[in-house]
């Protein structure tokens, strides 16, 4: 036999033996499905087939290739290669057995900061299964040998396309499927371990081929006729016991969020119209810690309490907060007016605002700049309290984007002098001016609610989704989403309240996952502990955070008063302390790892 003719043989080999893996990794999964299905549909069960098959696939080619063509290419020996499959497979059946556990248990996956809170019992598990592993993998490894080596005809090319085809229908499925906000199918993909469905709104929007507006408002009526519970339901258990709430005549509530607006900016100097409220009207907490680096986890513990390994579940399902729940149950008129869209980014239109119909997603004209949307939407919103029912109490979010954009008007007078000719102190200078402008609109926005006479019956809520920064820590970290930094965590977290001292200030740490509880309780009238659908507590507890899990696109951290442990993709974590240097001892607190994880997997089916 030619080295051409044994390197084929060696490379069918790896390919069948991958398959039959496939198989086997793909029996393992259903482990990952014990909380249960959404509702299946004739779209949702093809795609469930087809995700399944080309999942695996990927799942068992992909690394047994990476790690069979230099071997094939440079040492083309089939005893060597059959080993090295062995072993391979073997070690990941364990990891995988190992880590389906600890997703039934704590919906965590395995990482290099989870393993450190499994027990011995785990390991010695996980060793066992990797002995039998062996001997079930040299069975199968000699079996697909002689396989491959009989005279036979072998499908493989059909095989092979019928695979790849799997892959495309499924990820094809998933994109048009996100972008038509269809729960039957997103709800079934993210359980798969390392699974990560494409998405192509923008494109299919461009194309013509979704409408994102009436995709929205068909699936919202779809869920709605057959019950608003039934999918979310068999997956997640939120909340734990029904809700109780009494209040008779509740008061009108105005949330107000400045994008990336550092709590540090709440001064008379970067945002005196606020500051002037907050001192005169407001409640100021001035320890607030976002749950998150970002918009998306940041908005998402505003309006859940719940952390972010939430986030991917409620999402795909489009479950809206009991907050959001209450609301409408209620009857409270909704002004819902975000710069930037809703979609895109921080995802309120499949979270938040799921359960809202004719829900405006975007401020248009969309290709205006950050500070001219602002004025455009604060003006819709004074519109819509023109037209809104005197009767009924309202709910109205403006959520401001300058800040973020650190983009003020091009002749805005207020301006700072960069402190050197860095470009960091040039985008600080300017996102300074873009606080300073906003400030300015909130300020308006506050006189209107005075103007009006709406002061005394309306909750005001002033926050951000998170902070901002400008390489002011150690590491010298840029922009928010770059690491769990006090810059890019506390966000500034005042309210008024009408009933309560006005000018009061709090100094324990708080954080968003308080502000659910919050409301819920003394705005809405809900006896329910904060436990039955949060992990947050009433802010006005006055009892201090002892950690907090804060979470980015891809990440989260465990933020405690001493130190920060921040995960990463590859399962790695590190250790800083809260200047974010590396800290050379770091401290392992199992206990809070552990609860954690309890945390995380609290409004889950068991």
């Amino acid at each position: 036999m030619t080295d051409t003719q044994s390197r084929k043989l060696l490379y069918r080999w790896a390919g069948w033996f991958a398959l039959a893996n496939a198989v086997v990794f793909g029996l393992v999964s259903l482990r990952y499905f014990g909380g249960g299905l959404p509702a299946i549909t004739p779209l949702s069960a093809v795609y469930l087939v087809a995700v399944y098959i080309g999942h695996h696939v990927m799942l068992t080619v992909v690394p047994l290739f990476l790690l069979a063509t230099p071997v094939i290419l440079l040492l083309p020996r089939r005893r060597l290669l059959t080993v090295l499959g062995v072993v391979l497979f073997a070690l990941l059946l364990a990891l995988m057995m190992l880590d389906s556990l600890l997703w039934s248990q704590s919906r965590f996956h395995i990482n290099a900061l989870t393993m450190k809170i499994l027990g011995w019992q785990s390991w010695a598990f996980a060793a066992f299964i990797f002995l039998i592993g062996l001997f079930f993998q040299s069975m199968l490894a000699r079996s697909v040998w002689n396989f491959v080596q009989s005279p036979r005809r072998r499908p493989g090319r059909l095989v092979g396309a019928f695979c790849a085809l799997m892959i495309v229908v499924s990820q094809g499925i998933h994109a048009w499927a996100d972008a038509a906000y269809y729960v039957p199918v997103t709800g079934l993909g993210q359980v798969l371990p390392v699974y990560k469905g494409a998405t192509a709104k923008s494109l299919l929007t461009r194309s013509g081929l979704v409408d994102v507006e009436a995709s929205r408002e068909r699936e919202l009526a779809r869920r709605v006729s057959a019950g608003m519970e039934d999918t979310a339901g068999r997956l997640l258990d939120y909340p734990k016991n029904p809700l109780q709430c009494t209040a008779e005549r509740p008061l009108n509530l105005l949330m107000i969020v400045v994008d990336s607006m550092r709590g540090s900016m709440l001064t008379p100097e970067y945002a005196p119209e606020m500051s002037r409220f907050a001192a005169g009207n407001g409640i100021t907490f001035r320890n607030h810690f976002s749950g998150g680096n970002s918009s998306r986890m940041g908005m998402f513990s505003l309006f859940y309490g719940l952390p972010p390994g939430y986030w991917s579940a409620f999402s795909s399902l489009q479950r809206a907060p009991l907050l959001m729940d209450e609301l409408q149950a209620r009857g409270y008129q909704l002004g819902l007016y975000s710069s930037h869209t809703l979609y895109r980014t921080v995802v309120l239109d499949r979270t938040a605002f799921a359960n809202v119909p004719d829900l405006r997603i975007v401020t248009e004209p969309a290709t205006d700049p950050a500070w001219k949307r602002d004025r455009t939407l604060t003006g819709e919103w004074y519109d819509w309290l023109d037209r809104r029912d005197p009767e009924r109490p309202f709910f109205g979010f403006l959520f401001y984007d300058s800040a973020m954009s650190t983009e003020p008007p091009p002749d805005y007078p207020v301006r700072w002098p960069p402190a050197d000719d860095s470009t960091q102190q040039s985008n600080l200078a300017k996102y300074r001016s873009a606080v300073h402008y906003v400030d300015g609109i909130v300020g308006e926005v506050l006189a209107d609610i005075e103007r009006r006479g709406l002061l005394e019956d309306t909750v005001i809520l002033i926050t951000s989704d998170h902070g901002e920064e400008f390489g002011e820590s150690s590491a010298k970290l840029e922009r928010h989403g770059s690491g769990y930094t006090r810059y890019q965590l506390v966000t500034p977290m005042v309210l008024a309240w009408p009933g309560r001292e006005p000018g009061a200030v709090y100094d324990h740490r708080t954080s968003h996952y308080d502000v659910a509880p919050t409301l819920m309780q003394d705005l809405l009238g809900c006896a329910n502990p904060a436990s039955d659908y949060s992990v947050g507590r009433n802010l006005f507890e006055e009892r201090a955070w002892d950690w907090i899990i804060a979470g980015s696109y891809f990440n989260y951290a465990v933020l405690e008063p001493d130190q920060v442990t921040v995960t990463f993709p590859n399962g790695l974590y590190e250790v800083r302390d809260w200047d974010y240097r590396l800290r050379e001892a770091p401290v392992f607190r199992g206990d809070v790892l552990e609860a954690v994880s309890r945390q995380n997997a609290r409004f889950f089916r068991e």
